[in-house]
């Protein structure tokens, strides 16, 4: 792998302490776009003012995954406001924009075109469709963009930053476990049920590459999100007699497949990918379905994981939110708000808190820890690739804290030859 000059190893922790102790208090006095930062001037742009640090936050509040999304809103408001209890970044406080486009692409573009003037960075577009199509333009005008739904797609913009494995990297994973440790012969039949557009093809392709390398047969049953119930393409499956089925799609699709297959007496696994599965699914009449054969594989790790940075992620959400839903968006929404802080802290220890230099900070980092809300030694200097190839993998459990269970942190042959442009 290439590596860009002046890599940066550091924790995020560390990070944060060596950037805080750069930035000072800005002088009212300087002109001209800069201010004092440590032994240096910090030249300031779009969405940075002399007190000031405004993000932005395009997400899903009112579409197929609002629950999550709600979730995320919480959180990443919640750490912010840590954040600049404590000083915030470069002496300014951080405020969070948070706008809502419902999963409907040109809604997203609307939103970012009127937000993008006011905003040193993105901290999240929820969703592949939504981000394929903000991402372009915030390329266009070298705006971070994070928290995209791990499409393989939003790999080659630069500007980019994927909260773990993609969903290629997921759906090779999926591929992996179910011959490995879920007794999946060789010569077996798969069924990968996706939605149409990136997210659901990225996972396809990776779990199309894994069947090639471990000599599966992948049954394909492509869906949008308005498909809610899957009893066609469930029957499609258990006709086929599939051993095992990958999801790429949302929680009222696992919902239903995994109802119909066990009322058609499929017995056989379902592994849903990041979105799949929300705790709520365990009050619906598919819970017995789901807590018999579903897991879930994640890029970020489980609420119920006992490592420190989940930990401290979701003591946070519950001093936030005592009563709120919980799940795997507490974490998540806390590590998009920790790596983005890490380019920001980046952008003033280089004297450089602009768009561009958000990016430039982001594009040094390549070997991040996140206190195991991620897998550890994320790199994010090769454009294109994946920053990792070990993923979450986790049972659904009604004893688990937010409905998963963790059984391990995975990274199997397939995904890790797995290659974009190969």
């Amino acid at each position: 792998m290439k590596h860009l000059p002046r890599a940066r190893a550091l924790s995020l922790a560390a990070v944060t302490a060596l950037a805080l102790a750069a930035c000072s208090t800005t002088d009212p006095d300087d002109a001209g776009g800069s201010d004092s930062a440590g032994s240096g001037d910090v030249e300031t742009g779009n969405g940075v003012s002399d007190s000031e640090i405004r993000i932005g936050m395009l997400t899903d509040l009112s579409g197929p995954f609002a629950a999550g999304a709600a979730v995320q809103v919480t959180e990443t408001q919640a750490y912010w406001d840590q954040v600049n209890a404590d000083g915030g970044v470069c002496e300014r406080d951080v405020v969070v924009d948070v706008q809502d486009h419902g999963y409907d692409p040109q809604r997203a573009v609307t939103l970012y075109r009127s937000m993008a003037p006011d905003v040193i960075a993105l901290q999240q577009v929820l969703g592949g469709p939504t981000s394929a199509a903000v991402l372009p333009l915030a390329e266009q005008d070298q705006v971070y963009v994070g928290g995209v739904g791990w499409t393989g797609s939003a790999l080659a913009y630069e500007n980019n930053q994927l909260p773990g494995a993609s969903y290629a990297i997921e759906g090779a994973n999926a591929i992996d476990y179910l011959v490995d440790e879920l007794g999946v012969a060789e010569g077996a039949k798969v069924g990968v049920v996706y939605f149409a557009g990136d997210y659901g093809a990225d996972a396809l392709a990776g779990a199309e590459h894994a069947a090639e390398e471990r000599g599966l047969e992948i049954v394909a049953q492509e869906i949008t999100s308005a498909t809610t119930d899957l009893s066609s393409q469930a029957s499609a499956l258990a006709q086929e007699g599939v051993a095992g089925v990958v999801l790429a799609a949302a929680p009222t699709q696992l919902a239903s497949l995994a109802g119909v297959l066990a009322s058609q007496g499929a017995d056989v696994p379902l592994i849903g990918m990041n979105p799949t599965f929300n705790p709520s699914l365990l009050t619906t009449p598919a819970a017995d379905a789901l807590l018999a054969n579903a897991y879930s594989i994640t890029s970020v790790a489980p609420y119920a994981s006992d490592a420190e940075g989940v930990q401290t992620a979701n003591e946070l959400y519950t001093q936030a939110d005592p009563d709120g839903a919980i799940g795997w968006e507490v974490p998540l929404a806390y590590v998009q708000a920790e790596l983005l802080k890490q380019s920001l802290d980046g952008a003033c220890e280089s004297g450089d808190l602009t768009p561009e230099g958000v990016v430039a900070a982001l594009r040094e980092s390549t070997s991040v820890d996140t206190r195991g809300l991620l897998p550890d030694g994320l790199d994010y200097s090769e454009v294109g690739q994946s920053p990792t190839t070990t993923v979450y993998l986790s049972k659904v459990d009604a004893d688990a804290p937010a409905g998963l269970a963790l059984l391990e942190e995975l990274s199997g042959p397939s995904a890790e030859s797995f290659r974009y442009g190969d």
